[in-house]
């Protein structure tokens, strides 16, 4: 029986693991903790003030370490905007929010409208198309 392979750590871990930490991380509780202790919802300004992990997430499985939950969780569906907001301990508001922002600034992209002109002008992105408020032409 071999012994499970250990993931490299992402180099922007701030306790410079170099490896997937096999326990809760310390800074990242300290973060979620802290967002919880908050009592509202943070604006960026005052969640850059907090102490801990900015990379934290709210995942026990993956000891609440964003770089183990993209390497060892995230399959190739998308995410809900529930599971996104549970995530980063904001609400779904939040998230559609900063969806609709994302892609505002990506339609003001060089690649997007060189791709809108390949397709003759036709948009490849719509807004309301679908229940999450968007829809990508392949």
């Amino acid at each position: 029986m071999s012994k499970p392979t250990k993931k490299v750590m992402d180099p922007r871990c701030l306790q410079g693991l170099e490896e997937h930490p096999e326990t809760f991380c310390p800074l990242a509780v300290l973060r979620l903790k802290a967002i919880r202790n908050a009592g509202k919802e943070l604006s960026e300004e005052e969640e850059a003030a907090l102490p801990g992990c900015p990379w934290a997430v709210n995942h026990q499985l993956a000891n609440y370490c964003f770089f183990k939950y993209i390497t060892e969780y995230v399959d190739d569906k998308t995410p809900s905007d529930t599971e996104i907001a549970s995530l980063n301990n904001i609400s779904v508001d939040t998230v559609k929010k900063t969806e609709k922002s994302a892609l505002t600034k990506i339609r003001a992209t060089a690649e997007v409208k060189a791709l809108k002109d390949l397709h003759g002008g036709d948009p490849i992105m719509e807004d309301g198309a679908d229940e999450d408020g968007y829809k990508v032409h392949r």
